[in-house]
């Protein structure tokens, strides 16, 4: 049986979702595209026919849904609201899919939705263009080379550890702020130079780049008060981020809340990963449900 999807607003990693999920045997409406003249494997709608579509998955930004039911749609051109008046047009059968969890949509939502985030394959596929995106910036905003620096990063997780491999194999000199002995000894594995969250003041002194991968504020005016004026911080948590940015301006030193790097430096890539995530979540999301 066919199976339709809705994308709702979203960036370039949309339009390689909607290819592989056209490949996939899906027919494909887009809406907050309307920038883009022609897009060959997916039909163009406007939100007012929404009512009249068989919707099977109902696909949100990566960003979910921000304050006021807004949701990122730098192809619309005017903003592109997600409302509770949308939401009681999607199906009972309907998966709805979004990026992350926001305040906002489960607000609007008030049934299961299926967060992409929340499963380790993509968040594990997903450190990879965040983790070069991470370089480029550390490229761009640095005098000096990525070569013999001193970076710390902030957190072992699975952003982290991509992205601390990727800076030592670029021969960086690498440590590692950490909360757990497992991590500690990971760390000491990986040929890292491990310490915990507490000693971070100490830690921080020589650091040329700073990588934050911690989504509670980590990086406090005290700490920033200990870098060195040259000192880059860039900063991977999702809103609102671990670091005291105003501390941070007032300090002198660069700080970069650097959200969405997949999708501005890889969405090709990034784009094809959550598509076939999706098609494969959605499979186990209806078998689970005997739907």
């Amino acid at each position: 049986m066919k199976m339709n999807a809705v994308i709702f607003g979203g960036d370039a990693r949309q339009l390689e979702i909607s290819r592989i999920l056209s490949k996939n045997g899906y027919h494909v409406w887009m809406i907050g595209f309307n920038h883009i003249e022609k897009i060959d494997h997916a039909e163009q709608v406007h939100v007012d026919k929404l009512e009249n579509l068989p919707i099977d998955l109902f696909i949100l930004p990566v960003s979910g849904v921000k304050e006021g039911g807004e949701v990122e749609s730098p192809y619309a051109g005017d903003p592109l609201l997600f409302t509770k008046e949308i939401a009681s047009l999607l199906p009972e059968r309907c998966i709805i899919i979004s990026g992350i969890h926001t305040p906002e949509l489960t607000d609007i939502v008030k049934r299961e939705i299926l967060y992409l985030f929340d499963r380790e394959d993509v968040a594990i596929h997903n450190s990879i263009p965040t983790a070069e995106g991470t370089l480029l910036l550390a490229i761009m905003h640095t005098p000096i080379t990525i070569h013999r620096s001193n970076v710390v990063v902030v957190g072992l997780g699975r952003v982290g550890l991509t992205t601390a491999r990727l800076f030592q194999q670029t021969g960086a000199f690498v440590k590692t702020a950490v909360r757990e002995p497992g991590k500690f000894a990971r760390a000491i594995e990986m040929g890292l130079e491990p310490f915990y969250m507490e000693e971070l003041n100490t830690h921080i002194k020589n650091a040329d780049i700073i990588i934050n991968t911690v989504p509670s504020l980590v990086l406090t005016k005290d700490v920033i008060q200990n870098m060195k004026k040259k000192s880059l911080i860039i900063d991977l948590a999702s809103q609102p981020g671990g670091t005291d940015f105003e501390a941070a301006k007032k300090a002198g030193i660069q700080a970069i809340h650097a959200l969405g790097l997949p999708g501005k430096t890889a969405p090709e890539t990034a784009g094809k990963i959550l598509g076939h995530v999706i098609v494969d979540a959605a499979r186990e999301w209806k078998r689970e449900r005997g739907l």
